[in-house]
């Protein structure tokens, strides 16, 4: 087995942990919650920031021997790469988990969730991952209409990010280094003809840095179907930044623990 550098490794964990982490609640009343749209918008850079004559952080080309490796196949067209990834990450992954990836243009909705990250709302048809039944679980506040986010959401989430310290970084190297070229293609049908994938993670890196810490207890309310942080300044935050605080303390801090060290091997 090849050993790849620090800054491929980190940039496959990257992916599969936002995969991962995107199992929203199966419920109705979920995360896509109605929000005023007068309330502090995240700022975006223009598609234009990323339109460069070269990729800022580009992926190294590593040949693979394919003495080494006799049972690579060629790389598959984008729209017939379903069955080649899947096959690819059941080897490496808990069954649990590779059961609940999208059978369906799963390297798209990879792409699409990531790039997503930093707005309001990631569309629940381009989650690469399905969702788990009954993930999120709030608390009633005695004497009050108001609710509070359970540990029990949390538990349910342990079990995914603790997932990335069992998975082979060379392995997972291994696959999204033969898959990157179909990464890549996927970003630019996204609407993105002249930018780079790789350059787009480090501007999402930087925003997911920023969430900030919430202590327990998390309070939410439920005016109509939907539940909504009861702070505004919460509430008006994008949706990968809900995303980590409702990970809870512990999980979020490994994420965002994780995500400092990716951005020193790569900026």
């Amino acid at each position: 087995m090849k050993i790849f550098n620090p800054y491929v490794k980190s940039l496959i964990a990257l992916i599969f942990i936002f995969m991962v982490s995107f199992l929203y609640f199966k419920m109705k009343s979920n995360d896509d919650s109605t929000l005023n749209t007068n309330k502090a918008v995240i700022p975006l850079e223009s598609v234009s920031d990323f339109e460069t004559d070269g990729p800022r952080f580009p992926v190294p080309d590593i040949p693979f021997d394919k003495i080494q490796r006799p049972d690579l196949v060629a790389l598959p067209a984008l729209n017939q790469s379903d069955q080649y990834l899947h096959l690819a990450l059941s080897e490496i992954m808990d069954e649990g988990i590779s059961k609940l990836l999208s059978q369906t243009t799963l390297i798209e909705k990879i792409v699409a969730t990531i790039d997503n990250l930093p707005r309001k709302y990631v569309a629940e048809r381009m989650r690469p991952l399905a969702a788990i039944e009954n993930s999120f679980i709030v608390e009633r506040q005695s004497d009050t209409s108001d609710f509070i986010l359970s540990s029990e959401s949390y538990n349910r989430y342990a079990f995914l990010v603790d997932q990335l310290s069992e998975i082979g970084a060379n392995d997972l190297a291994d696959i999204y280094l033969r898959f990157y070229p179909l990464f890549q293609e996927a970003y630019e049908d996204l609407g993105y003809p002249k930018a780079y994938f790789n350059d787009r993670m480090i501007q999402v890196i930087d925003h997911l840095l920023l969430t900030p810490e919430v202590n327990d207890p998390i309070i939410l309310r439920r005016p109509h179907v939907l539940y909504e942080f009861i702070h505004p300044e919460l509430e008006a935050l994008s949706s990968g930044q809900k995303l980590l605080i409702r990970l809870g303390t512990r999980n979020s801090a490994k994420v965002k623990q994780f995500l400092i060290e990716l951005k020193a091997l790569i900026s």
